[in-house]
């Protein structure tokens, strides 16, 4: 399907990043639905709370991957069939504007524990959903509900996850745009154009 995209002209930045928050928005949105609906197993099952993490990183990471990989093809035809100029920061660009509302809740949780501003580590868990799960799976109860009970390793698997989506962004458009095939070099140990 992306081989027969037609192009109607380069996308405007600002376009981008609207879809990229967008995609963002979806996700918290469908992990929301995900985890609210299978919030009775996550209290006792490790298998269903791994189960659940792993389904949450999927759709939210998967979201961006998308959204990256559609772009950078858009952009690739862009440059080679119409000569457009190459953005080449424009993965980094896509990489901080996507989830720019994670980075803003994760410096509010970091003030939060320092104890700048009052205790919204509850808040930060539910409008960040696709991260409840990984705590609930690692968290006792009294760490998911109150922010002195969050430990430095706690805060830094939560910060891990965050700094996870500017990774699948980034890579993704990188690979794309470059036209290299990630799981045919894994399967097949040679590059696509070998």
């Amino acid at each position: 399907m992306s081989a027969k995209k037609i192009y109607k002209g380069k996308e405007k930045f600002a376009v981008r990043s609207l879809k990229g928050v967008g995609y963002w928005f979806l996700g918290e949105f469908m992990c929301f639905f995900v985890c609210a609906t299978l919030l009775v197993f996550m209290k006792s099952m490790l298998f269903l709370k791994l189960f659940i993490s792993l389904c949450t990183a999927a759709l939210t990471l998967g979201l961006f991957f998308n959204w990256a990989h559609y772009a950078a093809i858009s952009d690739k035809n862009s440059v080679k069939f119409h000569g457009m100029e190459y953005d080449r920061h424009m993965p980094l660009k896509m990489a901080v504007i996507g989830p720019i509302f994670s980075y803003i809740m994760l410096i509010c949780l970091y003030l939060s524990k320092l104890g700048v501003i009052p205790d919204i580590y509850r808040f930060y868990l539910w409008l960040n959903v696709w991260i409840l799960p990984f705590v609930t799976l690692f968290a006792g109860a009294e760490q998911r509900t109150n922010i002195e009970f969050l430990t430095g390793a706690g805060l830094a698997g939560i910060t891990a996850l965050v700094l996870v989506q500017p990774v699948v962004i980034y890579a993704s458009y990188i690979l794309t745009y470059k036209e290299i095939d990630v799981a045919k070099i894994l399967m097949y140990k040679k590059d696509k154009k070998q």
